[in-house]
């Protein structure tokens, strides 16, 4: 099923299609008509960067697909806020075809057997994980990491990816969910990625990319830990307390019993704060400490990894465990 994000009020033609059409020069260039691209013309303005690409339709040919940060929008992948204002339309063609041209447009060329797409969403596509190698172009790896999590996550919690199949036909809410693409996959194009640009990239982010993630907050909040010099964290830790199922957690360290959880906005709702609390209740009582943290706590993060640190040490202390505290030396 698709998502309302792909639905714009827009209809793109090419000045051949207004001709057929019966509409006449002065119509189309009178005001009344949006011009996105070259030679075409849409009913509606565009403003998005989805929308810009979708009026680029009347111009794609059978070897175009639409790649780069423009699939991974489509995709509903974790695009940087800097390139927010960004409408560029990014195509990508295998070697030896035409690249489009045109202001507003960029095409890019690769090898035949590395160029895959598929028709999604009523557009031709980069698979995902074609597009996350693209994006490695522009990306830094810390932001290719959070993609690559996005993309290989099973989690329904992951708000905004947009997959083929419609995973609401599933009867149990906490049912994985197909991920877009495999790690196997995005190792096997990182192998055949030759020297092509963003290949060192692809191969340090590959070695950090975890499945279970469930938010680009915990991608962000998991590389800060790992950046201070903390042993990485288990991403989404089931924890058992006596055989029974306590709760899932972001990220935990097991053998001190502390976890930490990022709270976005979406967790001061109503129903998932209720949700929250009594979670962290069982999960306390079963002896854990949890430290929840917000993006105010990432952008200046000295106070929550100094709890990090004495809360790692009194778990392990009490535990009689060893866990590197390389930051905190």
């Amino acid at each position: 099923m698709e998502s309302q994000f792909f639905e714009s009020p827009a209809r793109a033609f090419s000045t051949r299609q207004a001709q057929l059409e019966g509409i006449s020069a002065r119509e189309l260039y009178g005001g009344d008509y949006g011009r996105p691209h070259r030679g075409v013309f849409t009913t509606h303005p565009v403003e998005t960067p989805v929308d810009y690409a979708r009026a680029f339709a009347p111009r794609m040919r059978d070897w175009h697909a639409l790649g780069d940060l423009t699939a991974a929008r489509f995709w509903g992948l974790p695009v940087p806020r800097r390139f927010d204002s960004e409408k560029t339309v990014h195509i990508v063609v295998p070697s030896g075809r035409n690249k489009p041209r045109g202001s507003g447009i960029r095409a890019r060329s690769i090898q035949l057997s590395n160029w895959t797409r598929t028709l999604e969403f009523g557009v031709s596509l980069a698979t995902p994980t074609l597009t996350w190698a693209l994006a490695a172009r522009v990306l830094t790896s810390r932001e290719l990491i959070t993609l690559g999590d996005a993309l290989v996550t099973t989690s329904r919690s992951y708000r905004g990816i947009n997959r083929p199949s419609d995973p609401s036909v599933s009867e149990d809410p906490r049912a994985p969910v197909p991920a877009l693409a495999e790690l196997s996959e995005l190792q096997a194009l990182t192998d055949s990625w030759g020297r092509t640009v963003g290949a060192t990239r692809m191969r340090a982010a590959l070695a950090v990319i975890r499945p279970g993630v469930e938010s680009p907050m915990e991608s962000v909040t998991r590389l800060l830990l790992l950046d201070a010099g903390f042993d990485e964290p288990l991403v989404g830790h089931r924890v058992l307390s006596r055989g029974t199922f306590v709760g899932r957690v972001d990220l935990a360290y097991p053998d001190a019993k502390v976890a930490v959880e990022y709270d976005g906005e979406y967790h001061w709702e109503k129903k998932q704060a209720m949700n929250d609390l009594r979670r962290i209740n069982r999960l306390q009582e079963a002896g854990w400490v949890v430290i929840r943290v917000t993006n105010r706590d990432l952008a200046t993060p000295t106070a929550f990894l100094s709890q990090l640190r004495a809360a790692l040490r009194r778990g392990t202390r009490s535990r009689g465990t060893t866990i590197d505290l390389a930051a905190s030396r």
